[in-house]
């Protein structure tokens, strides 16, 4: 394939889907030997993998659109890629070299597993962060031309340094497609996360067969109390209360940070605006982190990227009902004429941006 136009991209990412969601239907999850997290976590991706492909695709659709480089020559990096079915995809598609990134060091061994397993190997695996990956693309010379992610950039801890450290990679032009369901224009999904927040925040939680590892289980607000209360013993439990409830959405270093500034002035300056945003303060994984279109424009377009803002879709599959086939066509048709007030109905938001755009980059439309 040589460079291709966005019709016989989709062609090509419409034939991968089947071909892939056929390999995937057909593995035995159970007898792979990779952790329960992922035998959970990918099998109930299973279950609904019609939607998640066409979701998939269109993301990858996103970041291969007019774009002069044939596909099997585009370096494409997955983002905190869990699973790995964004990768698995954009293999079968045929893009050159798939770059897998997860910070989880459970998933990066199951990916390796799971796409020998369907015939996929991936061109590199990089357990780590923003860090790891722009250290692996420097050292090797890599030419990165898109990255994308789903459900990963509302868990990223410092959203403005991973986006610096980004443009980072190299001088070249490059695109990022980052969507997320943590969608704050959404009433419905926004009462549901902060729900969801608030049981982190203040309840601890049972570990379940499948559980992640490297998540807390502990409530954070009380987890926050126990890093003070070690870090400043001389402190009264009103004071450790008071700097626990002030510094949710921080990771430990900061919450440290924090009662330094209070044992030296009293006070600390630091606070979330936020009712309910928090975060793992053993990781810094926030909780489905809620944020404002308008915010990540200006935080991108301060390191130097163009973007936009664009509502994502219900991608109805064949495997729903009738019923529900109509509602998503409506939806999604309803979404694109709206315009960014689909964001209001929108199951997830993308964020589209590119990185040092050349003229001829610069007359490309995300809409495709």
């Amino acid at each position: 394939m040589g460079s291709q136009g966005n019709d016989e991209i989709s062609r090509e990412i419409s034939l991968a889907k089947d071909r892939l969601q056929k390999k995937l239907t057909a593995l035995d999850l159970g007898s792979l030997g990779i952790t329960e997290y992922n035998q959970r976590y990918l099998g109930d991706k299973l279950k609904n993998i019609g939607r998640g492909l066409d979701l998939y695709g269109y993301l990858l659709r996103l970041c291969l659109s007019n774009n002069s480089l044939p596909i099997q020559q585009s370096v494409f990096v997955d983002y905190g890629g869990g699973s790995g079915v964004l990768s698995y995809l954009a293999k079968e598609v045929g893009i050159g070299k798939v770059i897998y990134v997860d910070i989880y060091e459970g998933s990066c061994n199951d990916v390796e597993i799971i796409s020998k397993a369907l015939g996929l190997p991936l061109d590199h695996i990089i357990c780590g962060d923003v860090d790891d990956l722009v250290s692996f693309v420097q050292s090797n010379s890599i030419s990165v031309n898109s990255i994308a992610s789903y459900d990963v950039l509302e868990h990223i801890y410092d959203v403005e340094d991973h986006f610096k450290k980004l443009a980072a990679l190299q001088d070249n032009y490059f695109r990022i497609v980052y969507a997320s369901g943590a969608n704050i224009k959404n009433p419905r999904t926004v009462k549901n996360l902060k729900r969801k927040q608030l049981e982190c925040e203040h309840k601890s939680r049972q570990k379940v067969w499948g559980h992640k590892e490297r998540d807390s289980l502990h409530a954070y607000y009380d987890i926050r109390k126990e890093i003070i209360a070690s870090y400043a013993p001389e402190l009264g439990s009103n004071e450790i209360e008071e700097i626990a409830r002030i510094t949710r959405g921080l990771m430990t270093p900061d919450i440290m940070a924090c009662v330094d500034e209070y044992r030296h002035n009293g006070y600390i300056t630091y606070s979330n605006d936020h009712p309910t945003n928090t975060c793992d303060p053993y990781t810094g994984n926030w909780c489905e982190h809620l944020m404002e279109p308008e915010w990540l424009e200006r935080v991108l377009k301060e390191s130097g990227y163009s973007v936009e803002i664009m509502s994502g879709y219900f991608h109805s599959s064949t495997s729903h009902s009738f019923p529900k086939r109509i509602a998503a066509s409506v939806l999604d048709n309803l979404i694109s004429r709206l315009g960014g007030h689909g964001l209001f109905i929108a199951p997830y938001f993308i964020v589209f941006a590119e990185h040092n755009v050349q003229e001829e980059a610069s007359k490309s439309s995300p809409h495709v």
